[in-house]
């Protein structure tokens, strides 16, 4: 069995995808790969697949889903309409296997069985469907079935969670879930001996193969000057041991070495088990102990696959390449080095070629190693939230990780010319930003300040710059960043500088704020020069000392609106919506709803994923932008002329103290 078909509408970042599963000629399934940004909707979209197989299992199977606390089971996935896409009034996902016409289906809000039928050209039943209630239904529905399904296939999915204790962690300060040989364990009825989330598994799985290696060894006795096997025939033994060859064919490729497990004699204290090379029987690792994390988890994943089919019935683990199932692994490059990632993963897929993989990554590296492995035409890549079926070159991230190396040595070099060629007058300071909307905000306050008497000669200047995708005419376009105004302190410190440098960045972000003030109550002293810190917390927001630029005003000066072609625009904050990013009052919506909520002060100026529109009209973007905004101030015009400074005396007390301050 095998998913046919997903179709996924309107469900977080999803808005309409549907995958239709490869299949190569021979019917054995393609691996289907999923990649896209954090947030693009892989963990969801895989999440649906998961509970598909949750529901399948729990006609055959007590244990299949969790006891509730409140009596009877508890979802795998709960039915939930906070996950519907903002502005939409319902979320799907239907999921089609191909045997026998089995289907699963979840939905959340407003949404009729007639019209599910019509966008899915499908014949659902209408029994329980209500248009506005939660649905969740699979016709899998008896008890046959269900125990069919999973003893004739491995299904499992493996999920970011999926952690292994280290060999140096006391017991105590982990836990696992078996304490007894599988071997051992009687068989119960209606009991699903092999578990859909795998987690924690080390210590089961050297259980079973020690099951296994067992097994594959013989009783000898010797007659006369011969030595016999006995009790058993070599013939089942040979049989026996085709499953130990296939879990030591699978650490062989994470090893790349030609190897076998050894099975030390009982006086040994130190495991067990180790591992030796065929060639010379010498001995590789120690103890299954001394692998890495990565190594042991890619051993747990890939034997894991056997072990399951073992479970089902002994015979079907003696071949790899006729173990058939289902198979989900999110984020697959979790805890492997990059060679591993392309050299390694690959050739362990390619070891199941009737079990059908579906992926998350987001190893441009892997990929690669795909490539290599299988060849461009035998798997897929589909680039979420849309699900386009793309290349290994078109891999965003891919392009992504190569474009941002070479930006990143490009605008470094950038904001050191312009530091080096801007204002040669040393007798100044020069105060560089994390933005370039903070500095137009600082000068701003200052030509007001600066009116007052113990303000009126500071020396400084500010490094003024534009973004880089300005359309403004300007000398310096930069792309700066926290993370770049950081590396600039580390550098520039490195050397006696002519004339002091003020790095100065928002308070919204920890490690910026450890970095750039650290321990330090006022600013940081790098040494030869060079000082930072971050904006000082004015007295209106201690309660919420998260702050951007635009926070040194008050939240109805934020809320400034201004007419741009014929719409009055202006800044939002977060808690101007629900956690949905709704404001059903002003009958408007925030696309970025992770910014949104009761306790958020984010200032949203509509720029990209934080689009504010009407509900009336989701096209149009009614935010004003935040260098519209800052130009406003800066040049003093109405209605941002008036604006209250006080909150910015306290940054300039800080600059002129490190424009007193004396470092010999």
């Amino acid at each position: 069995m095998y998913i046919k078909t997903i179709k996924d509408e309107n469900i977080g970042p999803i808005e309409n995808v549907k995958i239709d599963f490869p299949f190569a000629g021979d019917g054995t399934p393609k691996p289907v790969i999923l990649v896209g940004e954090n947030g693009s909707g892989k963990s969801l979209f895989l999440s649906n697949i998961v509970d598909s197989f949750y529901s399948m299992a729990y006609p055959g199977f007590d244990n299949a889903l969790k006891k509730a606390d409140t009596g009877g089971e508890e979802y795998y996935k709960n039915i939930s309409a906070l996950q519907i896409k903002i502005g939409k009034k319902y979320l799907y996902s239907y999921v089609t296997y191909t045997d026998e016409g089995i289907y699963y289906i979840f939905k959340a809000g407003q949404l009729s069985v007639k019209d599910f039928n019509t966008y899915n050209n499908s014949d659902i039943p209408n029994n329980r469907w209500k248009i506005n209630d939660n649905y969740k239904s699979i016709n899998v529905t008896t008890e046959e079935q269900s125990t069919d399904i999973f003893s004739q296939n491995v299904i499992c999915y493996f999920g970011p969670d999926r952690y292994e204790k280290p060999n140096w962690m006391g017991t105590k300060y982990y836990s696992t879930l078996d304490n007894e040989h599988l071997a051992l364990n009687k068989k119960e009825q209606r009991h699903l001996d092999n578990p859909i989330s795998i987690k924690s598994v080390t210590e089961q799985n050297l259980k079973w193969l020690l099951d296994v290696v067992v097994d594959s060894r013989v009783d000898i006795e010797k007659e006369g000057e011969n030595y016999n096997t006995k009790y058993v025939p070599v013939d089942y033994i040979l049989k026996l041991g085709q499953t130990r060859k296939n879990v030591e064919t699978i650490m062989s490729k994470i090893l790349d070495k030609e190897l076998y497990f050894h099975l030390k004699s009982r006086h040994y204290c130190q495991g067990i088990f180790e591992i030796r090379l065929t060639k010379d029987n010498s001995v590789l690792v120690p103890s299954l102990d001394s692998l890495s994390t990565g190594q042991i988890a890619l051993f747990n994943m890939f034997s894991t696959i056997v072990k399951y089919a073992d479970n089902q019935d002994m015979e079907k683990s003696i071949r790899l390449d006729k173990i058939q199932g289902i198979v989900i692994i999110d984020e697959i490059e979790l805890h492997l080095h990059p060679s591993m990632q392309r050299d390694v993963l690959p050739k362990l897929l390619f070891l199941f070629p009737r079990i059908q993989f579906i992926i998350s990554t987001h190893s441009p590296l892997f990929l690669l190693g795909m490539n290599e492995e299988f060849g461009s035409e035998n798997y897929e890549i589909y680039q979420l939230p849309n699900a386009n079926k793309i290349s290994v070159e078109s891999f965003s991230e891919f392009q992504k990780a190569y474009t941002y190396f070479k930006q990143t040595q490009t605008y470094m070099q950038e904001i050191r010319n312009a530091i080096k060629d801007y204002n040669h007058d040393e007798s100044k300071a020069l105060i560089i930003t994390e933005g370039a909307t903070d500095w137009k905000h600082m000068k701003a306050a200052y030509e007001k300040i600066k009116r007052n008497q113990e303000y009126e000669n500071l020396k400084f200047d500010f490094l003024e710059y534009e973004p880089k995708n300005s359309n403004k005419q300007a000398t310096y376009k930069l792309e700066m960043g926290n993370t770049r105004l950081c590396s600039m302190c580390e550098e520039y410190a490195k050397l006696l500088q002519p004339r002091k440098l003020i790095f100065i960045a928002d308070c919204d972000d920890d490690d910026t704020q450890k970095k750039l003030l650290g321990e330090f109550k006022r600013f940081k002293k790098w040494g030869n020069n060079v000082y930072s810190f971050t904006l000082p917390i004015p007295e209106h927001r201690r309660q919420t000392p998260k702050i951007c630029i635009e926070h040194y005003y008050t939240d109805e000066e934020i809320k400034t609106s201004k007419d741009i072609d014929g719409i009055q625009r202006r800044l939002y904050l977060g808690n101007e919506f629900d956690k949905r990013g709704y404001n059903r009052k002003l009958n408007i919506c925030c696309e970025k709803k992770n910014k949104c909520g009761p306790n958020s002060i984010h200032v949203l100026d509509g720029s990209e994923h934080e689009k504010i529109t009407k509900l009336s009209d989701e096209e149009i973007n009614i935010a004003l932008p935040k260098m519209d905004f800052a130009e406003g101030v800066l040049n003093n015009e109405e209605p941002f002329a008036s604006f209250n400074i006080k909150s910015f005396y306290e940054l300039f007390t800080v600059i002129k103290e490190i424009l007193e301050d004396d470092e010999t």
